[in-house]
């Protein structure tokens, strides 16, 4: 089978223009317990609903979406990839701080929609990359309905919970 997506065009000066093959939707509500003492936030639950394109394989699919929803967390709390003139000043894993399944809340999948990609191959579309950039959004908005406090950035640390 080969994959020959429509052709695209760079952004213009207004940022405008057709530079995607195809897009992925979803929506993500995290439901957060925040100590504002000590500064601690624990996710209790995610739930997200997701466009998936045309859904080839249900069982891969969900876990694709638990394990993007997990990296996601760890982007919004514990992970903090720091980066010198390009390139990542974290050799190895030791001392970085990714999620354990331990730290991973409840999950519901709520919805996985069906709007297939025309383009695409078999109508599939990009799963597993959605809840990673959009759990950290859900996150850190669920902090600010519970504090009070606008997040501007990630990770989220303790004095972003601590009222000043």
């Amino acid at each position: 089978a080969q994959c020959r997506p429509h052709p695209t065009d760079p952004l213009d000066d207004t940022g405008h223009g057709d530079a995607f093959v195809s897009m992925s939707f979803a929506a993500v509500r995290a439901v957060v317990d925040v100590d504002v003492e000590l500064g601690t936030v624990r996710v209790v639950e995610l739930a997200i609903a997701q466009d998936v394109g045309r859904l080839l394989n249900p069982a891969i699919a969900r876990t694709r979406i638990e394990a993007g929803l997990a990296q996601g967390l760890g982007a919004a709390l514990t992970e903090h990839l720091r980066v010198a003139k390009g390139v990542v000043r974290h050799p190895d894993f030791t001392g970085y701080p990714l999620p354990t399944s331990l730290d991973v809340p409840d999950i519901k999948i709520v919805e996985l929609l069906e709007e297939r990609d025309v383009v695409a191959p078999f109508g599939a579309k990009s799963i597993s990359a959605v809840p990673v950039v959009v759990a950290p959004a859900a996150i850190a908005a669920a902090v600010r309905a519970a504090t009070g406090r606008p997040v501007n950035r990630l990770p989220i640390r303790p004095a972003a919970v601590v009222p000043e």
